[in-house]
């Protein structure tokens, strides 16, 4: 039985696993599969921790040092990676006003604290009727929805185009798509 030498590599870039979640739990609940609360959820959550790898992904390969910021907050590693590439965010607009929106929702989701809900309200009968099977929402469900799940996709989207866009040819291997390579030949 002929044995084989066999060689493989991928630089292996986290972004691309959870922007794949992200987008994978965004089609799901854009086609309101049962559950969707539960995909946009997921969309929102993978589509925060792909913001953070990204700014890791690029801070690793581009800034000298990178571990010494692995505590910052994943806006000041945005802001290193941005600064390395001359990329003035602007935390009023889009994509850079979700992102920061994105971080604090990734805080409360991580460091999730239980909440009493009270909500008092004079409705009609058939408005009573509408909602009765609903449970009051927290302000963290408040925040889940179709839109925002749109909005936190998009927002990691664009900022990765736009990082991979300031990046030679030549040095974006892993960062705009995953990949790697394999060779085998005759062992002897």
């Amino acid at each position: 039985m002929d044995q084989l030498r066999v060689q493989r590599e991928r630089d292996f870039s986290p972004h691309h696993i959870l922007l794949g979640a992200a987008y994978t739990a965004l089609e799901d609940s854009k086609e309101k599969r049962p559950g969707y609360f539960n995909y946009e959820l997921a969309c929102i959550t993978f589509s925060a921790l792909a913001l953070e790898a990204l700014g890791n992904a690029f801070g690793n390969k581009f800034i000298d040092r990178w571990g010494d910021f692995e505590s910052a907050s994943p806006i000041a590693k945005l802001r290193l990676v941005c600064q390395r590439f001359e990329i003035t965010p602007n935390f009023e607009r889009k994509p850079w006003s979700t992102a920061l929106w994105l971080v604090k929702f990734r805080n409360k989701v991580a460091h999730a604290k239980p909440e009493f809900i009270k909500e008092e309200r004079v409705l009609t009968r058939a408005e009573y009727d509408a909602l009765r099977m609903e449970y009051p929402a927290s302000k963290l469900e408040k925040q889940v929805s179709l839109e925002n799940a749109e909005k936190a996709f998009a927002c990691v989207h664009d900022i990765h185009i736009m990082l991979c866009e300031r990046i030679p040819a030549n040095k974006i291997a892993g960062l705009i798509a995953d990949g790697w390579s394999s060779q085998a030949g005759v062992y002897q």
